[in-house]
């Protein structure tokens, strides 16, 4: 992507250049940092100040992240004051350097203080409820929420959707929804590269519901061929949902632009999910990913490494190995794998703690992890097919 590169001199800072992009807006000091990324409407994105990474979120919270010396990630939210202190001085920053260069496109940099950030945040909270996660590779997605909560919302170690029933939107609901998302956005919806359908499980509708949907998304211009974003649109769903729908209801789909199918997995030993609290099995999982494959779509599992702690470890890691080698899993697939977190009080936490289950370290997780991965690369060795991407998703970086 072109960008166009405006500069100045500050006093005490040296030089600044800010960078006009198609999708977002740069700043620069010096060579190399501080530097800081707005989208087009002047919202701050990230940051990395001090060898650190930030991330804002568009409800105002700000999270940072470093590399341990040990190599691993240690990240923590910002308090409410922090984040008010690093705000401020970066949009200071912005709107001295936007002041000197003079140009009026800069004045998005210059309209944010506490208040404004504050305002916003509570605009996002009417629009959205919470969004609990995404996919790593979705976390640019336009999310637009065509249900709230999870269809299921029983297993033990998952607190994301406990704070609202599950509900399936009209498409007049939906309708209201993205008018008041796309205002919401504005110019800065360019930054956003897909549709991501939520919460949790929202293929879960009937095919009638999903229609409708799809003729709201596109006559709202927001389908594949009309963007931005133009970059498909992709969903969560629970193995053992997906035989709701046929053979030709997911070519259907396919065709009206679904491009990724993300499953849950977690585990493919079925005494552990039992023990979680999972429903299916991993046999469901197997199979829900060959029907997706069949009609077209890309799939995405995830796996939770340290789920099941030292009890299961074994078993766990020979059974996912073994679903994972059994899935027709390709080029344009991706295999993730989630460190374990415990949410504080949760049931999960009860009955392991019940049963003398150790969680395992994070060492222990990544190298669980690293036999997973190693198993798959053997037998991917041994055939034709490209393989499918393997990935980390920590839910502890998550930032909307």
């Amino acid at each position: 992507m072109s960008a166009e590169a405006l500069a100045c001199e500050l006093s005490d800072v040296g030089r600044v250049t800010i960078r006009l992009r198609p999708t977002a807006i740069n700043l620069l000091v010096g060579d190399a940092e501080p530097s800081y990324s707005f989208d087009l409407l002047g919202r701050l994105i990230g940051a990395y100040v001090g060898g650190l990474n930030y991330r804002r979120s568009l409800d105002n919270r700000v999270l940072s992240k470093m590399s341990g010396p040990d190599g691993t990630r240690q990240r923590r939210w910002l308090s409410p004051d922090e984040a008010t202190r690093f705000l401020t001085a970066a949009y200071a920053l912005a709107a001295r350097a936007a002041s000197a260069i003079g140009d009026p496109r800069l004045a998005v940099l210059q309209a944010w203080d506490s208040a404004a950030l504050a305002a916003d945040a509570r605009r996002f909270a009417t629009i959205y409820r919470p969004v609990s996660i995404l996919p790593p590779d979705q976390y640019l997605a336009l999310v637009l929420q065509a249900t709230e909560g999870c269809s299921y919302n029983r297993c033990t170690f998952c607190d994301f959707y406990r704070d609202r029933p599950f509900r399936i939107k009209s498409a007049d609901e939906l309708r209201g929804h993205i008018a008041a998302v796309r205002a919401f956005f504005g110019p800065a919806i360019a930054l956003r590269r897909s549709l991501f359908l939520a919460d949790a499980n929202a293929l879960v509708a009937p095919m009638a519901r999903l229609r409708a949907w799809l003729d709201v998304i596109d006559a709202e211009g927001l389908s594949q061929a009309s963007g931005p974003p133009a970059g498909g649109i992709y969903s969560f769903i629970d193995a053992f949902d997906v035989h709701r729908k046929s053979l030709a209801d997911w070519q259907e789909l396919a065709g009206r632009g679904l491009r990724r199918v993300y499953i849950g997995m977690e585990s493919g030993d079925d005494a552990l999910l039992r023990f979680l609290r999972k429903p299916g099995t991993a046999g469901d999982v197997i199979e829900a990913v060959r029907l997706i494959k069949q009609a077209g779509i890309a799939a995405s599992v995830i796996i939770m490494t340290g789920i099941g702690g030292d009890r299961s470890a074994a078993a766990h890691e020979s059974g996912t190995i073994a679903a994972l080698k059994a899935m027709p899993l390709a080029a344009g697939d991706i295999v993730y794998f989630s460190p374990f977190i415990d949410p504080p009080g949760s049931e999960y936490g009860t009955l392991a703690a019940a049963a003398g289950i150790r969680p395992l370290t994070p060492a222990e997780m990544a190298a669980q992890e690293a036999r997973i991965r190693a198993a798959l690369q053997t037998e991917r060795d041994a055939g034709d097919a490209a393989p499918p991407q393997y990935a980390r998703y920590d839910i502890r970086e998550f930032v909307y």
